[in-house]
């Protein structure tokens, strides 16, 4: 099993050096990198710090950075994928226009620190993501001896915030830890004897449970299309099910029915392709194909709409209601219109703003209907992410963030 575990928290409380540790005591370091890295720290007179395990290139380590996104593998009884994104507004754009998609999410919190500003903000994009496998580990125990009170003094006001936005906390698994030192990570600590429960990997073998992949229907997003030896190849990726050779398809929004003649990878003939890959088509009929296009069985066709309901985060200036913007959902751009601001939610405590209700500030979420100027194919984000995340853009720029919810 491989799950894709997206690892949040305020700056500075402990992501990035979590990440090395579960890297280096799972043995997931190439031979010579820690070496490597510790030379390049020397030469600037830094101490090794397990944060540099994410970062790749000497200038990166001289200056302190972090890398934005990065995705690494570490194993326990299962396989991980971990997504680390510093920024909420980082994380944010991976997993939305990403083509990963996390199966959980754990939450970095130091207990030296405390709770801020990001820390709450984070919690509430994993639960505007629908990400409800949840871990909790309260990092930094080593700076505050170890002490269970700290410990309780955290989770108690962690309790409270999950509690807020919907959350039951007696299912998530809250983890005493120090990154730094390794206690709780991967291997027990003999620290912290207070603690019964499982170390952070422990509670991700034990507790993680990964849905069945949506193999009811087919979803495949046209990416574009190439004329090679006489033949238009429609190239794309599979978001949902299986294509097979011989299939009879239908295309939407141009309603293009047809029949799979063959499928490539790479110039070679493949009898089916199944979710995640990327391949091109040959097809019996192929005149109205153009990128944007999605297709699925005739049983199960996809629905090519001109409005939805849509849940988003503002992370850059000002909208309001019957605005014109651009909407980008998969390889689909077109024009649309907020037509009505159903809700609006601060997006750092969760609560309703019943102020300015037709008009959307920065770092606001709302419930939104949109209206668009053509016929795309939208679903909602938890039956096909890919066809359920979108990007607004104003200005030729990026300005929000959001997700399609079922009507």
């Amino acid at each position: 099993m491989v799950a894709n575990i997206v690892i949040v928290g305020h700056v500075d409380h402990g992501k990035s050096t979590l990440i090395g540790r579960l890297l280096y005591d799972s043995n997931s370091i190439k031979d010579g990198k820690i070496e490597e890295i510790q030379k390049i720290a020397a030469q600037y007179k830094k101490k090794f710090e397990f944060a540099h395990l994410l970062d790749s290139l000497e200038e990166e380590v001289s200056q302190e950075k972090t890398i934005d996104t990065t995705q690494v593998i570490f194993e326990g009884k299962n396989y991980y994928t971990i997504i680390d994104a510093p920024g909420h507004k980082e994380f944010l754009k991976n997993m939305l226009t990403g083509a990963s998609y996390a199966h959980a999410g754990v939450l970095v919190v130091s207990a030296f620190e405390g709770v801020e500003e990001q820390t709450r903000r984070h919690l509430f994009l994993l639960h505007f993501l629908r990400i409800n496998q949840i871990f909790i580990c309260i990092n930094k125990l080593d700076k505050l001896d170890y002490q269970k009170t700290s410990f309780e003094k955290m989770k108690k006001e962690l309790t409270e915030i999950l509690t807020s936005l919907g959350y039951h906390p007696g299912k998530i698994p809250f983890i005493p830890i120090s990154a730094l030192e390794g206690d709780n990570v991967y291997n027990k600590s003999k620290k912290i004897s207070w603690y019964q429960g499982p170390t952070l990997i422990e509670a991700l073998d034990e507790n993680i449970k990964l849905e069945e992949e949506n193999t009811s229907f087919l979803r495949f997003v046209v990416q574009d299309t190439y004329q090679i030896k006489k033949e238009k190849v429609v190239v794309g990726r599979v978001e949902a099910g299986t294509l097979r050779e011989k299939d009879e398809v239908i295309f939407f929004p141009s309603g293009l029915k047809t029949r799979i003649k063959e499928i490539k990878v790479f110039r070679k003939k493949i009898k089916e392709a199944d979710l995640g890959d990327s391949i091109g088509l040959i097809l019996q009929e192929d005149g109205r194909i153009k990128r944007g296009e999605v297709c699925g069985l005739l049983d199960f066709p996809p629905l090519a709409r001109t409005n939805f309901l849509g849940e988003m985060i503002l992370l850059s200036g000002q909208v309001q209601e019957n605005e014109s913007l651009f909407i980008k959902c998969a390889t689909s751009k077109v024009k649309c219109q907020i037509n009505k601001i159903i809700k609006k939610i601060d997006s750092e405590t969760a609560k309703e703003i019943n102020t300015d209700s037709k008009k959307l500030n920065l770092n606001e979420a709302a419930r939104i209907q949109f209206e668009l100027s053509e016929p795309v194919v939208v679903e909602e984000y938890t039956q096909v992410p890919a066809l359920g995340r979108f990007i607004l853009e104003k200005n030729g720029k990026n300005i929000a963030a959001g997700i399609v919810l079922e009507d």
